[in-house]
């Protein structure tokens, strides 16, 4: 009786947290190489990835049907992105060319060469522009309606991020030397500013009002300093040091706490005013990313193999890839992720 009982219990303590940690995903897309990112559509019927070796494509998320596929020549996709509803896909691969495509047929409908490679592209609000920035220095607002360039960009460094402003007024970019460059739409006018840190910087993100901005760094800082929308302020207003480069830090809802993820695997949720830490998420790898759910509850990172979910400070649920997870997002009800990896999948998973 005694050794029954005694064998039970080691099966479950050995199998029984791999069972409740390893779920079989809902929806399994099989790529023939790395997928660099994934996202539903607005409706959240079709799943858009982008992979390693140069192909965009479209499935069903209901069925996980392959129903379009834009082949980029085999030069490894930086984005891709959804527009019109669905209706059109923009993407990127790193020898600068960008398509916008048609979601019916694939049909090329605009076509730009960029020196360099792509490491941002947003669209404006409107839809009716792309902002891209490659690595050499040099970015542009594309016009989706003609395939021309609506402004320019000039910058005296490599470029490391780039983004609008939250009114879209100004156009922003940064290097990791510290130069921050600003444009204004209207006028043309250009600024530059630096972070009073003097770290490598890895990131930055403003607020919605543009009056602060979050900087990141390759030393651990990750700091909340003031801003008029083009300068910095010379003292930060809080901010918080993990033990090694910080990959990437995000405002909550409210913007009053901030999330931050690192290379000393840590998620670190912290007061935006203090500084001072809230909840922290230690994993057994550096982490590569992390975001909220919509209702800022629950918590979900990616590292290593894995894809975490976090309630509290408790991991409640992993799901796991055969190689490097590269990103993970939530459906808009938060009752699946859509998570994607080098082993050549994008997953859905219930939760």
């Amino acid at each position: 009786m005694f050794r029954a009982l005694a064998v039970t219990l080691l099966f479950l303590l050995l199998f029984g947290p791999v069972a409740a940690q390893a779920p079989e995903a809902a929806l399994n897309l099989q790529h023939d190489s790395g997928v660099v990112m994934a996202d539903w559509n607005r409706a959240e019927t079709e799943i858009l990835t982008a992979t390693e070796r140069g192909l965009a494509k479209v499935w069903s998320a209901e069925t996980g049907e392959s129903l379009l596929t834009i082949d980029h020549g085999g030069s490894p996709l930086t984005h891709a992105l959804w527009l019109d509803d669905g209706a059109a896909i923009l993407s990127s691969d790193e020898s600068g060319l960008i398509l916008l495509s048609g979601r019916e047929d694939g049909e090329i409908l605009q076509r730009w060469q960029l020196d360099g490679m792509p490491v941002a592209l947003a669209l404006n609000t409107a839809g009716t522009g792309a902002l891209a920035f490659t690595d050499v220095a040099g970015g542009a607002i594309l016009s989706l309606a003609d395939g021309g360039r609506i402004a320019e960009f000039d910058a005296t460094s490599e470029i490391s991020g780039a983004a609008f402003s939250a009114d879209e007024t100004r156009v922003r970019a940064w290097s990791e030397d510290g130069t921050v460059y600003s444009w204004h739409l209207t006028s043309g006018e250009a600024f530059e500013a630096r972070p009073p840190h003097r770290g490598m910087l890895l990131g930055l993100l403003w607020n919605a009002q543009d009056t602060r901005v979050l900087a990141w760094f390759t030393d651990g800082l990750v700091n909340v300093y003031e801003s008029d929308g083009v300068s910095i302020g010379r003292g930060r207003i809080s901010g918080l040091r993990h033990n090694s480069f910080v990959q990437r830090a995000i405002w909550s809802a409210d913007e009053s706490q901030v999330m931050s993820w690192a290379g000393d695997d840590t998620v670190h949720i912290w007061s935006a005013d203090s500084g001072r830490s809230q909840h922290v998420y230690r994993h057994e790898d550096w982490v590569i990313g992390a975001r909220w759910d919509p209702a800022e509850e629950r918590v979900l990172s990616w590292s290593h193999i894995y894809v975490y979910l976090w309630d509290s400070e408790r991991e409640f649920q992993r799901f796991r890839h055969r190689n490097l997870v590269r990103g993970a997002v939530w459906k808009g009800d938060a009752t699946q992720i859509l998570s994607w990896s080098w082993d050549g999948t994008a997953r859905v998973w219930d939760v």
